[in-house]
């Protein structure tokens, strides 16, 4: 008998989104658009996908079609399944191999899905981290058994806490989220090329509506006044009056720091970054109204116990709002996150240079993908605004040699950055505000898509590499150095390879590579430190090859 080392969940991570619907979406993959007319942009195409019969069962089929919305127009949620797999080594001759845990698994094992407990602990911390108390937190933890295929729902609410209210009471819970295990079916099925198993443990999370709660007093309150990147506005300026939170959702307590007097700015509270936003943060005295979604973040665990041995695994969900452009890639993602923290930038050389072409020739269609349902004009203007106030403030300079922070920022006078963009939008004088043109109300927004769609054909993005390295890499913000790279005491001025967040003009928007945007800090985006390195190592890799004589 095989020997079992260890078990885990595949996905170990995954993203759950929020819908009203009953039904899920549908499972599907990013393709490549190969018709006359689609430019190789990126496209859904179906996936095999699981429906979750009656008796707790699977039927496995191919859809024809993707719904993200049912026909009343309500939103489908995603909800990931996560499969448990195990490590097992050969009692034969040692090797180790990796394999989902199913029926059959189980029985050479001499156990069943009775010797399995699913555990999963959701929770919502967004007012507790703003309040600094875990009385305005809340959780739902549910445990099943491995042979139990009901649908189980997450009822949160906040943890006890001596001497204070709590947020959710027990006895009016938020729902966020129900958990499901697969029963299994000893039957192999093919759909779409691919062998399903269909007696695997599985579990299944489906995501709550996303709903908004609240206390008795959130009735009606008045749209924030404030313009985009304007931070200040009239206080007696208010926009149209709607209802904060829905009449059956009035059911949080309005004793506790967050719903009864949570203010940012006055000083009692801390202001946690990244921000979390909270609803009244722009209205009058900026005193919360009490509202929390019913997202959270959860981690779900598989216990099996085998021959007195205790396995473990574990798995992040992570609830946030609909994707509602899926079929366009931000230009990097949680794997290029985890990829930046844990893998270096790969050494270009002959040898890894047609794999690092197609890494930068994929980073390059992201950028287009993004850039394509994006607002550079709105994001000019909130970003300029925001140097405006920093530098009224005195936090920064402007050291020669960077582009412009202030109207002339991506216009003819921003030189050497600016290129094509003078005649792609003129009339463009030096102002934060866009100067409209006829037929195009959005002329940086237009010019942004003209140029990245240019630059998603490979011939012609590595022809402008080759052209223009210099160029390039004065374009390209650099990232924020990690720990290692940043001195003890920040240096007087920008470091041309990396930002300190301690530098003022480091954390000021600027025309560079990608414009305006922000992450969650509120500082300006880049790349991930490794894609910023892969990009550089391949300019001196062309460069040196064009010094040869080579390609």
């Amino acid at each position: 008998m095989d020997a079992l080392l260890e078990i885990f969940f595949l996905p170990p991570m995954a993203i759950a989104r929020v819908g009203s619907a009953e039904l899920p979406v549908e499972a599907y993959q990013w393709s490549d658009d190969r018709s006359a007319h689609g430019g190789s942009q990126t496209i859904v195409r179906p996936a095999p996908t699981f429906e979750v019969l009656d008796d707790g069962s699977l039927r496995a089929y191919l859809p024809d079609t993707i719904h993200f919305k049912d026909g009343d127009g309500r939103i489908r949620p995603v909800a990931p399944f996560f499969e448990l797999w195990g490590r097992f080594q050969s009692a034969t001759d040692g090797t180790e191999c990796e394999r989902p845990l199913t029926t059959a698994s189980l029985r050479d094992l001499g156990a069943d899905r009775r010797d399995l407990l699913i555990r999963i602990t959701a929770t919502n911390q967004k007012s507790a981290r703003r309040a600094q108390t875990p009385a305005c937190g809340f959780t739902a933890q549910c445990t099943v058994a491995g042979d139990d295929y009901a649908v189980h729902d997450l009822a949160a609410s906040s943890r006890h806490t001596p001497g204070e209210a709590p947020l959710v009471l027990d006895a009016a819970p938020i729902h966020i989220g129900r958990l499901q295990l697969i029963r299994p079916v000893e039957d192999t099925v093919t759909i779409d090329g691919n062998a399903i198993d269909l007696s695997v443990v599985r579990a299944r999370f489906t995501p709550p509506p996303g709903s908004v709660y609240g206390p008795a007093t959130a009735i009606t309150g008045p749209a924030s006044p404030v313009p985009p990147g304007v931070w200040d506005a009239p206080q007696s300026d208010y926009g149209d009056v709607f209802t904060i939170v829905d009449p059956a959702n009035r059911i949080l307590s309005d004793k506790t720091a967050y719903s009864n007097d949570y203010a940012w700015g006055t000083g009692r509270y801390e202001d946690p970054q990244p921000q979390d936003g909270y609803d009244g943060a722009d209205v009058g005295t900026f005193r919360a109204w009490g509202t929390v979604d019913d997202t959270s973040d959860a981690v779900l665990e598989a216990i099996f116990n085998w021959h007195g041995q205790r396995f473990h695994a574990m798995a992040r969900i992570f609830t946030g709002p609909p994707d509602f452009s899926p079929d366009r890639r931000p230009f990097f993602s949680v794997a290029d996150d985890l990829a930046d923290r844990d893998l270096p930038p790969p050494p270009v050389t002959a040898a890894t240079e047609a794999e690092t072409i197609a890494e930068i020739v994929d980073l390059f269609r992201r950028a287009f993908e993004a850039v394509s349902q994006f607002n550079v004009d709105g994001a000019r203007f909130r970003g300029l605004f925001e140097n405006r106030l920093t530098l009224a403030g005195g936090s920064s300079q402007q050291p020669p040699g960077l582009p412009a922070v202030d109207g002339r920022s991506m216009t003819a006078e921003d030189v050497p950055y600016v290129d094509r963009l003078p005649a792609l939008v003129a009339p463009q004088p030096p102002s934060i505000n866009s100067n409209a043109v006829a037929n195009d109300r959005l002329p940086y927004s237009s010019a942004a898509r003209f140029v990245h769609a240019q630059l998603m054909d490979e011939a012609v993005l590595i022809d402008f590499l080759k052209r223009r390295p210099d160029h390039v890499r004065q374009l390209i913000r650099p990232p924020i150095g990690s720990f290692a790279q940043l001195p003890v005491q920040p240096a007087p001025e920008p470091n041309p390879a990396f930002r300190d967040p301690r530098i003022g003009r480091d954390m000021m928007h600027d025309m560079r590579m990608p414009p305006y945007m922000r992450d969650a800090n509120y500082a300006p985006l880049s790349l991930t430190r490794r894609q910023y390195g892969t990009l550089m190592a391949l300019l001196d890799q062309l460069e040196a090859l064009q010094a040869g004589g080579s390609r």
